[in-house]
């Protein structure tokens, strides 16, 4: 066979892969792999097919028989990196990404694999090292994108927003940039409310800017008010994940007459929560390696009926799939907390305590708000919980915020500090998965003793093995604090189901009124605060009242199992009542004749 015959038929196998048909380019591969067994570029395709089955020994076969021939190869390193990743061997694909720069050290695109598996592994220091050093050899909107978001992982807010709206000016079509911005100003201390609008918004602007005119064609139309309702979940985080603790409940309890659920998966990570909703699921599919409008056109094939975006601003999201208008009715909920900025997104699920029904919050979202009241969550506690109890070995009084690091900025420190500096000897306990390599720990020691708090008053903590050992945690705290103006809420949730009071400050933003919410449903509304004042005074008097802490220990799981915040059924029902609602309306708009 000619070289030119087997190059023709790479082709197509790349193109089987990109639209999804991994066992053709398999087949495809491995005929030709007898032709020519040495060929880098056709041992690198069948690595990277047979990456995507998930037959992983022989991905890295091929993918390091690739490299044989092409050892300083970026794309090949790359591509055994994904598959060394893939089998959790995370040290393996490090090494083999830092071979990738020591042999390639102006590759932004080997700076850029190494930096993400960095943030990967909680490390934004090496990655902001990389990353820089990669901009020195010039401007890259990947690059920039990614160093946006390195320093948000450090919590440094006000940089990464700064540095977003910076990079803007150099890419001003680059929508993950766009993204960043309003995503770094909603951790934001004392962020104006509208001014996250107009980041928001000016999103989606670009995004209609930048969108193929080819890609623009009339929306599906509803039709039919009583069909049973093809509904597709689109999500990075169907796998051990704040989101899915909230999304499991919709899965489980359903009406399966009225609604066939189909879940479309970009996570690269799966695990046994993954399987687990997989099998609740009426239709699955694997999409982390579809493009968006490949992931439209496909929900377009799938005729859906509603789509559901559980991801918003967040990491791995499909917005830009979103954009495209594959379904009649397009509804965000859960993952962002925030508006989406897209005109194309029909609804955003939230409730009347975290977004108060007045103008100026329902004018700030591009969605319209379905209030789903009482609480737009559904919280499913872990089934090995232990039960609640004080861990004497550490006496109080312990404040104690479990809230990712980002979240504890610098206003934020500062408020902490008042309320330790008011009760000599209380302590603070932190933990987030950052705390497990350097730079976010030293960024919040620091501005602590900035304002005179010694280290010996703070406990960092990083990841622990298993979840129930994390809940155990909670039974070293007396009073869990909220952050702000970006609030708790799998850490809210937790704390309150171990038995820990949880002091929140009602804000002005969705993300700064989520604690409100939970408590409020909880029946718990006496522990928030509003005004900066009231929280450290709240805090420090509760912290020091034992008989309160100990109602607190031993009545919060009952008073949180029999909120509504775990009512898994009753949620469910509303929340898909709530779909049909919108179907209803939309089959009424389309009814009337053509969307423009």
């Amino acid at each position: 066979m000619s070289r030119d015959a087997i190059l023709a038929k790479m082709l197509a196998a790349e193109q089987m892969l990109a639209s999804g048909d991994v066992e053709g380019a398999i087949a495809i591969a491995q005929r030709l792999i007898s032709k020519a067994p040495g060929d880098p570029g056709l041992n690198s395709l069948l690595a990277v097919s047979l990456l995507r089955k998930g037959t992983l020994p022989q991905a890295e076969f091929y993918a390091k028989r690739a490299l044989q021939a092409e050892p300083a190869n970026v794309d090949l390193l790359i591509n055994l990196s994904m598959v060394l990743t893939a089998k959790r061997d995370q040290a393996g694909a490090m090494a083999v990404l830092e071979r990738a720069v020591a042999s390639n050290p102006t590759s932004h695109k080997a700076r850029l694999a190494l930096a993400n598996a960095l943030m990967d592994a909680h490390d934004s220091p090496g990655a902001i090292s990389h990353l820089k050093a990669a901009l020195a050899n010039g401007p890259d909107a990947q690059v920039e994108t990614s160093l946006a978001g390195a320093l948000l992982n450090l919590g440094m807010i006000d940089e990464a927003a700064a540095f977003s709206r910076e990079a803007l000016t150099r890419h001003p079509d680059e929508p993950a940039l766009a993204a960043g911005y309003p995503n770094a100003l909603t951790y934001k201390y004392g962020v104006d409310p509208d001014e996250l609008a107009r980041a928001h918004r000016a999103y989606g602007e670009t995004v209609r800017r930048i969108r193929p005119k080819s890609q623009v064609v009339a929306p599906p139309r509803a039709t039919n008010p009583a069909k049973r309702l093809r509904v597709a979940i689109i999500s990075p985080d169907l796998r051990q994940h704040s989101v899915s603790f909230f999304a499991e409940p919709l899965f489980e309890h359903r009406d399966r007459a009225q609604f066939e659920l189909l879940a479309y998966c970009n996570t690269r990570t799966p695990d046994a929560t993954t399987a687990r909703l997989r099998a609740l699921a009426d239709g699955w599919a694997e999409t982390a390696n579809l493009s968006d409008i490949m992931l439209a056109q496909r929900l377009r094939a799938d005729e859906i009926d509603i789509g559901v975006d559980l991801a918003g601003h967040t990491l791995g999201n499909n917005l830009l799939a979103f954009s495209l208008r594959p379904a009649p009715v397009q509804v965000t909920y859960c993952g962002y907390p925030d508006t989406t900025g897209l005109a194309e997104m029909d609804y955003r699920i939230v409730d009347s305590l975290t977004d108060p029904p007045t103008p100026e919050v329902d004018a700030r979202a591009t969605e319209k708000l379905w209030r789903l009241d009482p609480c737009f969550l559904c919280y499913r506690p872990n089934a090995e919980s232990p039960e609640p109890w004080r861990d004497s070995a550490h006496p109080g009084p312990v404040f104690g915020s479990f809230n990712a690091s980002r979240k504890i900025n610098a206003g934020l420190i500062g408020i902490w500090s008042r309320l330790l500096q008011a009760l000599p000897g209380s302590r603070l306990i932190l933990k987030s998965f950052d705390f497990a390599s350097k730079g976010a720990a030293e960024r919040i020691r620091a501005e602590f003793a900035a304002r005179d708090i010694g280290e010996d008053r703070l406990t960092f903590m990083a990841a622990t093995k298993s979840y129930a050992e994390h809940l155990a945690l909670y039974s070293r705290m007396d009073v869990a604090l909220d952050a702000f103006p970006y609030h708790g809420t799998t850490t809210t949730c937790e704390a309150l189901w171990m038995g820990v009071p949880v002091v929140t400050l009602a804000g002005n933003t969705h993300a700064g009124r989520v604690g409100v919410s939970l408590l409020t449903n909880v029946g718990v509304p006496e522990l928030i605060a509003h005004s900066e004042d009231e929280y450290v005074s709240l805090a420090a008097r509760l912290a020091t009242d034992a008989a309160r802490l100990g109602a607190y220990r031993s009545g919060l799981r009952a008073k949180i199992a029999a909120s509504p915040l775990c009512d898994p059924r009753a949620f469910a029902a509303r929340w898909w009542g709530a779909l049909r609602e919108m179907w209803a309306q939309a089959c009424e708009r389309d009814a009337k004749g053509p969307t423009a």
